[in-house]
């Protein structure tokens, strides 16, 4: 997945995307990481075609996203966000069951088999009869990531995905986001936390008021200096025992 001189502008507002042409590493975890109001979830938006680019293009190999079909897209690229419309009147079996909908078109046509395994990956097979409404915000992350990936999407995407997880739960997260990127799904995320985005990506995206600063490996961009001008804020990297190299925000 690439951009190709990609701008989006919000209506009556200064903030959004200029100019944004980069690579999204296939088969590996990539992480948008930047300062508040640099543009990352509105990029996630865009690369999921939930906004239009209004320039440039969004290209999945080699063919731009608004040239797929709506089911075409679905069974490409999914994505979870931090808020959903939740269907309170479904089980986490059936919001599992959504993720099959662009093979099946209809929730009713989707055979249990189908959504088992998911469950089981996400450890919610004992919560499956449970309303969605009835589980707690970390339960319900888990029960949207399994819909997407009960997609079979060649990307996924994740806007804060570690939002409601616990410590736990957010380790676990990105140890099945490493295993699937190396199963051959590519992965793009967007993570406030730069520790951990430095931690477990194979590829960063560095961005600023709407423009990419940098993109390239951890060690690529773990510049002092470089992070500083970008979340304007003095920064040092030390060597933390057991942890590696850890940025570290110095007072002013």
């Amino acid at each position: 997945m690439e951009c190709q001189h990609v701008s989006y502008q919000y209506p009556r507002q200064t903030r959004g995307l200029s100019d944004l042409t980069g690579v999204f590493p296939p088969e590996q975890v990539t992480t948008i990481i930047g300062p508040n109001g640099a543009g990352k979830s509105t990029l996630l938006q865009l690369l999921a075609r939930r906004l239009p680019a209004q320039a440039g293009q969004v290209v999945l190999n080699e063919q731009p996203l608004n040239q797929l079909s709506t089911r075409q897209l679905a069974q490409q690229v999914a994505m979870v966000t931090q808020h959903h419309q939740l269907y309170d009147e479904l089980t986490v079996r059936e919001v599992v069951a959504t993720g099959r909908l662009p093979y099946h078109g209809l929730l009713q046509a989707v055979p249990a088999n189908e959504v088992t395994p998911y469950l089981d990956m996400a450890g919610l097979t004992s919560l499956a009869d449970e309303l969605i409404q009835d589980l707690s915000g970390g339960q319900q992350q888990r029960a949207w990531l399994a819909a997407a990936l009960a997609q079979e999407p060649v990307v996924l995407l994740l806007d804060e995905p570690t939002t409601y997880l616990d410590v736990h739960y957010q380790q676990q997260l990105m140890t099945q986001l490493r295993q699937l990127a190396a199963k051959g799904l590519t992965v793009i995320q967007v993570l406030h936390d730069i520790n951990q985005a430095f931690r477990v990506s194979d590829w960063l995206w560095l961005l600023q008021d709407g423009q990419l600063v940098a993109s390239g490996t951890p060690d690529d961009l773990r510049d002092a200096k470089l992070l500083g001008r970008t979340f304007a804020t003095p920064i040092e990297i030390v060597t933390v025992p057991h942890l590696g190299p850890y940025i570290v925000q110095l007072p002013d």
